[in-house]
């Protein structure tokens, strides 16, 4: 990559934001401009780029012309009003909300990377359990066939903003101190317990972000008749989601085949050879980076067709942040 380009960074000061310009730095990317826009309340302030600061200017008031990639890390409010104005001023966007989901194509450039080369004008990173989900069911489907999938995906909460990292922090300094846990972001207390439920549960008991993870797997990995069931699962944990993930296999495998096919992925790390003193967990081995853990894969107790595999990435700087920037690096060499 070497032709420098303009970059636009809606919702810059969120925790996604703030990941994606550090990894722009990280990888080198050709940037020309940077323009990072926010909200009134944090026009002003200022982030770290490559060693330079930047300022955060005021979303209303840019005019993406002045950009050729545009990335949208908001909420679905913004990505709704601000998106074609970017997309009408000739801008390549990538959103990270729900709103253009259903129309335009939900990308794992690892997995389905090959719908980039037509430079479509909006591209939609996928909910974030959904990436190393499918990423690991690719690599699982291309060598031995993958004929059924359950999940039960353990989510943290800095997957609904820095308001429920928060949040997390208050009510567990009060509680430890004696003093009760006040709720904002959540419905029920979220430190020191487990909500069986992310997101809003529909009339047939499932949840929005259950059937998202069932919908937005099956479009990523190309097969709309993939058997896949979804459970998710609110966690007090700050950064990096998690999932117990079940599969049938067409065919019968070793655990060494499995080992190997996920470890010829650059990707994924598989931390598997120590009986379980080492396997991957969010905080010591996910968060802050940008692989996906892989760990405890074994046969499933009532079919030598089954697996079963434990898998922790960070939702933030993997996930969200990491996958957008492969997206706009396929984008701009396409």
């Amino acid at each position: 990559m070497t032709t420098k380009i303009d970059i636009a960074i809606v919702g810059a000061t969120g925790s996604i934001g703030e990941a994606i310009v550090e990894l722009l730095a990280k990888r080198s990317f050709p940037v020309n401009n940077l323009y990072l826009l926010a909200s009134e309340r944090t026009a002003g302030t200022s982030l770290m780029f490559d060693g330079k600061p930047v300022m955060v200017t005021e979303l209303k008031k840019f005019d993406f012309s002045k950009a050729q990639l545009a990335i949208f890390v908001a909420n679905d409010a913004v990505s709704s009003e601000v998106l074609p104005q970017a997309q009408a001023a000739g801008c390549l966007t990538i959103d990270n909300s729900q709103v253009f989901a259903e129309s335009a194509p939900l990308v794992v450039p690892q997995v389905n990377g090959q719908l980039l080369q037509a430079r479509p004008e909006i591209v939609v990173n996928p909910d974030s359990n959904v990436i190393p989900l499918a990423t690991v069911l690719k690599l699982l489907d291309d060598r031995m066939g993958v004929e059924h999938v359950n999940v039960t995906a353990v989510q943290s909460v800095s997957g609904h903003g820095k308001k429920a990292i928060s949040e997390l922090a208050a009510q567990t300094a009060s509680l430890l101190n004696g003093r009760g846990a006040e709720r904002n972001i959540y419905p029920q207390q979220i430190a020191f317990n487990v909500l069986p439920y992310v997101g809003e549960i529909r009339g047939d008991g499932h949840t929005d972000v259950e059937k998202r993870l069932v919908t937005q797997t099956r479009r990523v990995m190309g097969n709309e008749n993939l058997q896949i069931n979804a459970s998710c699962i609110q966690v007090p944990v700050f950064y990096a989601d998690s999932m117990m993930v079940s599969i049938d296999t067409r065919t019968a495998v070793s655990l060494n085949d499995i080992k190997e096919t996920l470890e010829d992925n650059s990707e994924i790390k598989v931390l598997d050879d120590d009986g379980g003193k080492h396997s991957a967990t969010p905080v010591t081995h996910a968060t802050g980076k940008e692989s996906i853990f892989v760990s405890r894969i074994r046969h499933d107790m009532s079919s030598d067709k089954g697996i079963n595999l434990w898998i922790t990435a960070d939702n933030i700087r993997k996930s969200a942040a990491f996958n957008t920037l492969l997206i706009a690096e396929s984008l701009i060499q396409a």
